[in-house]
């Protein structure tokens, strides 16, 4: 990355835009990013990819301020929020307005019946298995209880089970799978939770989960495997460049988010959306520290796109 004079930017979108034809324009370097976390967050924790974003802007001269809930303004250019939550208080939004250029302040509710795929409710005649979600967790599924023998033999040669030999399986009480949906709880079709089609990919007797890493126009596909049907996060099969079909751009702009990561499937060709993230995690490691290669290229893709994405906008200051 290289340090770039830039033209100043107006409020983030929350804020009136300016009026045409007022403006004049005034030019001036990216010096500062602030990091706005969740509360509670530690300075120098590395478990979010925007970790490995701010090494990136440091690298390149660019102060990175990381700051832990909105209590506390500090002056810069840009603000990123970096906040593992589905809908962005009202405070946070507040904050957001203070700074000149923000990332995903518009992104306000990132719940799973706003966007996932194959919803179903009570009564619906679907006759295949489901799987029923927190409506409002960002919580990474892990891997379930050793299910009995013989379950995941059934992906051999398949592209899914069979929902006759599914058993009910538990990941937490955020995720858990059922047979159909009749053996799904009356309470889970209430607020606070909801069901979805269980339709798993599968190639050569193993799960396949798709996650989509995006930043501005830096497009990046990664694939996990695993013998469980639901995924905990772990090092890709793959992490490369990637060109996302319209569905994943549309679902985008429709949630107004910059950066993030959507967890999907392909359904007979066509994403099936599982979940959104505006604050990917790192995967977990059994050597502290440790991250893959691939990451670091990813973050390095993803920091440069932040750059150029804040340099071609065009906008004037009075």
């Amino acid at each position: 990355m290289r340090k770039l004079t830039v033209p100043h930017l107006n409020a983030a979108p929350i804020r009136p835009p300016i009026p045409p034809m007022g403006p004049r324009s005034q030019r001036h370097t990216l010096d500062r990013i602030a990091i706005l976390n969740n509360s509670g967050h530690s300075p120098g924790d590395r478990t979010h990819l925007t970790a490995l974003l701010a090494d990136q802007w440091r690298a390149a001269g660019i102060e990175v301020m990381e700051l832990s809930g909105a209590g506390t303004f500090v002056e810069a250019d840009l603000l990123f929020l970096n906040l593992s939550r589905p809908v962005l208080p009202e405070e946070y939004r507040r904050f957001a307005a203070q700074y000149p250029v923000s990332f995903n302040a518009g992104a306000g509710d990132l719940r799973k019946h706003l966007y996932a795929d194959g919803l179903l409710r009570a009564g619906s005649p679907y006759k295949g298995a489901v799987i029923v979600k927190a409506d409002h967790d960002f919580i990474t599924p892990i891997t379930p209880p050793a299910p009995r023998a013989g379950f995941f033999s059934l992906l051999s040669g398949s592209r899914r089970p069979r929902a006759s030999a599914l058993q009910t399986l538990s990941a937490n009480d955020n995720y858990r799978i059922y047979p159909s949906l009749n053996d799904v709880p009356p309470e889970k079709f209430g607020p606070g939770h909801i069901v979805q089609k269980f339709l798993p990919e599968a190639d050569a007797g193993r799960y396949v989960l798709r996650q989509y890493y995006f930043l501005g126009n830096a497009h990046f596909l990664s694939l996990l495997t695993s013998g469980a049907s639901i995924i905990r996060t772990s090092t890709p099969q793959s992490l490369e460049e990637w060109s996302p079909p319209e569905e994943l751009l549309d679902l985008r702009a429709h949630l107004s988010l910059d950066y993030g990561r959507i967890d999907f499937v392909e359904v007979d060709g066509k994403p099936f959306v599982i979940s959104v993230s505006r604050a990917p995690a790192l995967p977990a490691s059994a050597e502290p520290g440790y991250v893959p290669p691939a990451y670091n290229r990813l973050a390095e893709a993803l920091a440069e796109a932040l750059v150029d994405s804040y340099t071609t906008t065009e906008k004037g200051v009075f």
